[in-house]
C-alpha cells in the first residue's frame, strides 16, 4: 500500500513539474514491434518510409520498385489519413512537378507541412545528387515545382538525405564533398528566417562524424535530438547502425554521437527516424537474409533512478535532490530527449 502511495506521489510531482517546466530526461528504448501492418501498401523489399508530417496525417515514402503511376526512377509517394485513429488512404505519387525520370528520394517535411526537401540525381543539378525543395501554399494544396537549393548548398559531389529542423531554420544533410572525415559527413546549413536563402553548410565535426559514412535521418520535434545511420566501427549491424546525437539548446553544439544499442540495431542494416510525435524511433531494418521490414521502438523515460527495480519514495528524493543540476538522469519530462 505504501509503495503504491509513493508511486502516486512521484507521478503527481512529475506531472506538476512537467506542466510548468521545459525539462527532459534520459531514456531507454522499449522492445521494437513490426509496424509493416500499419502501412500495408508498402512493399518492404523496395519501399520504405522517409518521414511523417508533424500532425501524423501524412507519411511520405520512397518507391524503388517501379510502382504503377510513377515517373520512371525511384519516386516519392504520400499516404494520408483524416485522423491518427483512421487507416491510411491509397498512396499518391507526388507527380511530375516533384518527381523526375531519375532518382527522387529521402523526403523531409517541414513542421508546418509547407516545404518538402529531398535529394535527386535529375539532369540540371550541380553534382551527382543534389538537394531540392518543393513548396505548397496550404496543407491541402498541391506541391509546386521542385527547386534546386543552388551551388552554395550543393556541390559537384553527392548531397544526400536532407532533414529540416522543426523551426525551419536549419537543414541537415550528408555529403561526400572534400574536407570531410570519411565517406559521407553530416553538415548543416542555416538561414535567419523562412524567407532567407540557405547559408553555407558547416560540417558537424568529429563529435558527430566518423571516418565512415554518416547519413543524416531526422530530428526530434524539439530539435534537440538527431538520429542518423553510420557504418563506423563498433556497431551491432554488419553494414549500418542507428546513432543519435543531442544538444542542450538550439544554439548549443551537438554532443558526441552514441549508438542506439542492440534493442534498436538488430539487423544487418538499421536506419532510424523519429516518429511524428517523437514518442518512438522508427527503424528500417534489413536482416541477414536480405529481408526488409519497418519496426518502431517506444522511447521510455528512466524513472527508476537508483535501479533497484522499484519506483518509490527513494526515487522521489533523488529527483528532488538533483532537480536543476546537470545530471540528466534525474530530469523527467513528457518527451525523453535528454540533454
Amino acid at each position: 500500500m505504501n509503495a503504491t502511495r509513493n508511486c502516486l506521489i512521484l507521478a503527481c510531482v512529475v506531472v506538476a513539474v512537467c506542466a510548468t517546466s521545459n525539462v527532459r530526461a534520459d531514456f531507454t528504448f522499449g522492445e521494437p514491434v513490426d509496424v509493416h501492418t500499419d502501412f500495408p501498401y508498402v512493399n518492404p523489399a523496395d519501399e520504405w518510409t522517409d518521414c511523417f508530417s508533424a500532425d501524423g496525417l501524412e507519411v511520405y515514402f520512397e518507391s524503388w520498385g517501379g510502382r504503377p503511376g510513377g515517373s520512371g526512377g525511384p519516386d516519392i509517394w504520400v499516404a494520408k489519413r483524416a485522423s491518427v485513429e483512421d487507416d491510411w488512404g491509397a498512396p499518391e505519387n507526388l507527380g511530375p512537378l516533384v518527381n523526375s525520370p531519375g532518382m527522387d528520394a529521402h523526403a523531409s517535411i517541414s513542421a508546418d507541412g509547407l516545404e518538402l526537401y529531398f535529394h535527386s540525381n535529375r539532369p540540371g543539378g550541380y553534382g551527382l545528387t543534389d538537394i531540392y525543395v518543393t513548396a505548397r501554399a496550404t496543407r491541402t494544396s498541391p506541391w509546386g515545382p521542385a527547386a534546386n537549393l543552388g551551388p552554395l548548398v550543393n556541390t559537384s559531389q553527392r548531397e544526400l538525405g536532407p532533414a529540416v529542423s522543426p523551426d525551419g531554420l536549419e537543414l541537415y544533410f550528408s555529403s561526400n564533398r572534400p574536407g570531410g572525415s570519411g565517406g559521407t559527413d553530416a553538415y548543416v546549413s542555416a538561414r535567419a528566417t523562412r524567407n532567407d536563402p540557405w547559408g553555407a553548410p558547416v560540417n558537424l565535426g568529429p563529435a558527430v562524424n566518423s571516418p565512415g559514412s554518416d547519413d543524416v535521418s531526422s530530428l526530434s520535434p524539439d530539435g534537440l535530438l538527431m538520429v542518423f545511420g553510420s557504418d563506423r566501427p563498433g556497431g551491432f549491424g554488419a553494414e549500418e547502425d542507428g546513432y543519435m546525437t543531442r544538444r542542450a539548446s538550439r544554439s548549443a553544439p551537438w554532443q558526441p554521437a552514441v549508438n542506439l544499442g542492440p534493442v534498436v540495431n538488430r539487423g544487418v542494416y538499421n536506419m532510424p527516424l523519429m516518429s511524428a510525435d517523437g514518442s518512438a524511433v522508427h527503424i528500417i531494418v534489413c536482416d541477414p537474409n536480405g529481408i526488409w521490414t519497418e519496426m518502431e521502438a517506444p522511447i521510455l523515460p528512466v524513472v527508476d533512478f537508483n535501479a533497484d527495480g522499484a519506483v518509490d519514495l527513494d526515487d522521489l528524493v533523488l529527483l528532488i535532490d538533483n532537480w536543476g543540476t546537470d545530471n540528466t538522469l534525474y530530469d523527467i519530462g513528457p518527451f525523453a530527449w535528454g540533454d
